[in-house]
């Protein structure tokens, strides 16, 4: 392993006047009401700061080709084949430093996508998902340029950036082990074929993601139906009202929380490897923000992006509310609650009312949750501020249903064609699945499973936290999944949608029902403490085949040097590409034949001493040869191979070979030839 680790032993300090450095010194909590080392003078005031949404960011570029290519297969060139797309947006995001002022007169510096901390909002709107099953595709180029080690914590900021929530090929998942170092880029595809909801892309690089998001890297990913936010009447971001300036009445709210240094920049204690509990509740990446709202209804796409806190959302006034959309989006009817339990990277779109409390204040405050490290001021999230007049009564109803149920909310127990047990445990000092950690899947060279799924089948997995002092929100990559029980008791009102997180409380077993669509390949499961995750609490499963196609960190590696102009997303490019290595391919198989027809043979020879009778075929890359002699000498004769039948035919290829092995996957002949030269993809051990 190259990577450095940290135990309670590591305090690294940053001195004052070092206040443009990024300061993440490891250091032990002060006392049960503050974490922070910073004056208290100097720290944040709840409800003092307003509140701000991320931008939305436009497309640096678009097109309507429709088309279903996501890259080329190394060594062939080939496309890969993906979901159908009716065109194409283009998004350049750059990881890189920032100053973002969370204290009042203070710069802390920050790792943002874009220089933005969140980063900037994505919307993708997919109107014609619902009448086509296509949506628009995603390439998201992104930038690593962050510093080539961090300054003070000492390791190198590779990221892997994980569109959380998308179906995505597992080339383009943010695998923990698909590393972009410092000065190197790579284009994410996302095909967008899935229910409207809300996504995150936030960092994924193994041993060091709690670390990248703590400093910034993590952002919302909206996927829209607007004709049927119109048709239900909910509170909707308008694109044409925001064009305008006009009041918009959906936000996101990213919860997360921080704690400083003496100078004001970002302090980092995990309590040993426990998690990372702050003093400060950042909103949007503001300290305690008050909103200023009209009284009518508010639809807000809620994500808890902290390390390690879970919050129980309340109203000061008691007042309930409505949650109408979950990790995967929709539920078939919103629910009404007073309070709302979220894990890390949970999900929840929830409505509430202000028609009422013309003139008031009213806070969002945190309840707790157990065994979270609790200060001062923890108990608070944010404040709204309601006016006395309306702008627009647009968007201001939640129907009694929200459309046809979500389809794996539709799915039958008895459809389940196995049931799965796993268990989530602290074990002699390590975040175990089962018994086993990330390191066992990297000593089998990525070849070890949790489980391997047949494409398209239902499973029941039953996942149990025995513990007592954590609680571990797992994530599931690629699917959906419904939560069938919770400790023998149906799920909480909140969880009656679709999710891709699950709250495991302490002491709790949750029993899923899972359905294995869209790609096939290799996917992570893991805890979303991103302490735990990053001291090995993950494994992976398998859907269907693995093959170079679909090869987490060799399929599509980042590339190091100028990025380029998305021509490597370009479907019309990739195709090109791919014909011209077939003509150059036909050319020097043609050639080779024209060599072979004008040299004449060579005359056997005869010797004596150790002899033997017998054929030797070989077959290469470009030539068969037959070799058949008496005694030590014969003939040789080379011929091309047979011209593929079809540019067009779809390659077969073999499964990519074990870490460290030089060879590349082979074509087979009939259908896709090799190309004249071909290079050894490449492979990490982290």
């Amino acid at each position: 392993m190259e990577t450095p680790s940290l135990n309670r032993r590591d305090v690294l300090k940053v001195s004052l006047a070092g206040t443009a450095a990024m300061a993440l010194p490891y250091q032990a909590v002060l006392s049960a009401r503050t974490a922070s080392e910073l004056d208290s003078k100097k720290m944040p005031r709840p409800y003092v700061a307003a509140f701000t949404a991320p931008p939305v960011l436009a497309p640096y570029r678009s097109d309507d080709k429709p088309g279903n290519s996501y890259g080329a297969v190394p060594g062939t060139g080939a496309p890969i084949v993906g979901a159908a797309y009716t065109g194409t947006d283009y998004y350049k995001i750059e990881q890189k430093p920032t100053q973002v002022e969370l204290i009042k007169g203070i710069k802390t510096t920050m790792w943002g996508y874009n220089g933005l901390v969140p980063g900037p909002t994505i919307r993708v709107y997919q109107d014609s998902y619902v009448t086509t099953g296509q949506s628009r595709r995603v390439v998201m180029q992104q930038i690593n340029n962050l510093p080539a080690k961090h300054p003070t914590m000492g390791y190198v900021p590779w990221t892997s950036t994980h569109l959380h929530g998308s179906p995505s090929k597992p080339q383009f998942d943010g695998y923990a082990g698909d590393l972009t170092d410092p000065g190197e880029w790579k284009n994410y595809m996302y095909p967008n074929n899935c229910s409207p909801r809300t996504l995150w892309y936030h960092d994924h690089g193994v041993h060091h993601t709690a670390q990248n998001v703590y400093m910034g890297l993590a952002a919302q990913y909206h996927l829209v139906d607007e004709r049927l936010e119109r048709d239900l009447g909910i509170p909707r971001y308008d694109r044409e009202k925001a064009r305008l300036g006009r009041p918009q009445y959906e936000f996101p709210l990213i919860i997360s929380d921080v704690m400083f240094a003496r100078n004001g920049q970002l302090m980092w204690d995990d309590d040993g490897e426990s998690g990372l509990y702050g003093d400060v509740i950042l909103v949007n990446g503001v300290p305690w923000p008050t909103m200023k709202v009209e009284p009518r209804k508010y639809r807000f796409r809620v994500l808890n992006g902290s390390l390690a806190r879970g919050y129980t959302l309340k109203l000061s006034n008691g007042k309930p509310f409505q949650v109408i959309a979950t990790d995967g989006g929709f539920m078939h009817a919103p629910q009404t609650v007073t309070t709302l339990t979220i894990g890390m990277a949970e999900r929840y779109e929830i409505v509430i009312d202000f028609a009422d409390l013309k003139g008031t204040k009213v806070q969002l405050l945190n309840g707790g949750v157990k065994n979270a490290r609790d200060y001062d001021h923890t108990g608070k999230v944010m404040q709204f501020e309601v006016g006395h007049t309306v702008t627009s009564t647009d968007g201001n109803t939640v129907p009694r249903t929200l459309g046809a149920p979500h389809p794996v909310m539709a799915l039958d127990p008895a459809e389940s064609r196995a049931t799965r047990r796993m268990r989530l445990e602290r074990s002699n000092g390590l975040w175990v699945i089962n018994g086993e950690t990330w390191d066992d899947v990297v000593k089998s060279r990525y070849e070890h499973v949790f489980a391997a799924v047949e494409p398209r089948s239902t499973e029941i997995w039953e996942v149990e936290n025995s513990s007592g002092g954590w609680f571990h929100p797992l994530h599931v990559h690629l699917v959906d999944f419904q939560v069938l029980s919770r400790n023998g008791r149906p799920p909480r009102p909140e969880e009656l949608g679709p999710k891709d997180v699950v709250y495991v409380g302490e002491g709790e077993t949750v029993r899923l029902l899972l359905h294995f669509e869209h790609e096939e390949g290799r996917y992570m499961i893991h805890c979303h403490n991103l302490s735990h995750e990053d001291h090995d609490m993950m494994t992976q499963y398998q859907v269907g085949h693995h093959d170079i196609d679909c090869d987490s960190i060799n399929t599509c590696p980042p590339t190091r040097g100028t990025p380029d102009d998305f021509e490597s997303a370009d479907p019309d490019e990739v195709l090109k590409a791919y014909e011209k290595a077939l003509e150059e391919q036909a050319e020097a198989a043609e050639e080779a034949a024209e060599q072979v027809a004008e040299t004449p043979p060579a005359a056997p020879t005869t010797g004596t001493g150790t002899t033997g009778t017998g054929t030797t075929t070989a077959t290469g890359t470009t030539a068969t040869g037959t070799t058949t002699g008496t005694g030590t000498a014969g003939t040789t004769a080379t011929t091309a191979p047979a011209a593929p039948s079809s540019s067009a035919a779809a390659p077969t290829t073999s499964a990519p070979a074990r870490r460290g092995a030089s060879t590349t996957p082979t074509p087979t002949p009939a259908t896709t030839p090799a190309p004249v030269t071909t290079t050894a993809p490449r492979r990490r051990t982290r």
